[in-house]
């Protein structure tokens, strides 16, 4: 960079139940850097999650060579899983930080921003968790991500969650078993004490990485895994008829789950699916630059 130490730097972040993004850009809206934290969902607590962000950031302005560039310089946007409550979402905004300036919104709003370039169409993300966003005109409406605990369907940890369950009921013969079932067990111990014992710690991204499991036994006709992977499918697609009735005449659909559940969705559903303009990186420099206005508007293509 060759810019006075007085020009703003912009952090965009996808902060996630599995993961923190963060990346770094320019005033012309040029990527600078990138780096990576922890889990950073708003339901781990805000605290929490801004550690993970912080953890990212230093990674990534680690990585500017010859270039020291102070938090008091990065003008702040978060796409962040679980900030649906218009209250948490303000308390965020309001804790005490280093940077220029912060802002925040749920993943989905941020990455509805990015595929749409900030017109109207429904995001939707199955990821670790799961929740949908529709901008239509004036209109905006939250689709679910109210939690694991209560949420969450067609989600990589609701998968896990039901596939742990199953594998419980095949162990005490409440229904039949199948190899799938036999290796979630392996998996977490080999037997209900341990399984219980895991679950008692077990966070959703830690449920989440059974879908993986879930959808390779499925691909080999275990019909368990394949039981389990149709009724997530069906949950998906319950949300994406929440959007249709919401107007929305596009979905761009993001996440880890995104393209693994797409072959078992209706054939009816997939004509609603659209080319995203942009990402969630996209979507958290826009807003960035709707709450502050000084992104450089001859740059790339990112305000």
């Amino acid at each position: 960079m060759t810019k006075s130490d007085e020009t703003p730097v912009y952090l965009a972040a996808d902060c996630g139940g599995s993961h923190c993004r963060v990346r770094l850009y320019d005033e012309d809206g040029n990527r600078l850097a990138e780096g990576f934290g922890g889990p950073s969902n708003a339901a781990l607590g805000l605290d929490a999650a801004l550690s993970e962000i912080f953890r990212a950031t230093r990674e990534a302005l680690g990585t500017l060579e010859g270039v020291t560039i102070p938090l008091s310089r990065l003008h702040a946007g978060f796409a962040m899983a679980g900030l649906i409550e218009p209250t948490l979402r303000e308390e965020f905004t309001h804790i005490p930080h280093p940077f220029a300036s912060m802002t925040a919104e749920t993943d989905a709003f941020v990455a509805q921003l990015g595929a749409f370039a900030g017109g109207d169409g429904g995001l939707l993300i199955t990821g670790t968790g799961s929740c949908a966003f529709a901008s239509v005109g004036a209109d905006k409406y939250y689709i679910g991500g109210w939690g694991f605990g209560v949420s969450d369907q067609g989600s990589g940890a609701r998968l896990g969650h039901l596939s742990v369950r199953r594998a419980l009921q095949a162990y005490d013969e409440i229904l039949p078993p199948s190899p799938f079932c036999e290796e979630i067990m392996d998996k977490l111990g080999g037997t209900p004490a341990e399984v219980s014992s895991w679950s008692l710690t077990a966070r959703p991204a830690d449920y989440a990485t059974l879908a993986a499991l879930a959808f390779d036994y499925a691909a080999r006709e275990d019909e368990v895994a394949v039981y389990l992977v149709k009724e997530i499918a069906g949950e998906v697609e319950q949300l994406i008829r929440a959007l249709i009735k919401r107007g929305v005449s596009g979905i761009r659909h993001v996440g880890g789950l995104a393209d693994p559940i797409r072959p078992w969705l209706d054939d009816s559903h997939q004509s609603c699916f659209v080319t995203a303009k942009g990402d969630v990186f996209d979507g958290a420099l826009r807003l960035i630059n709707n709450r502050t206005g000084l992104i450089n508007k001859s740059g790339k293509g990112r305000q």
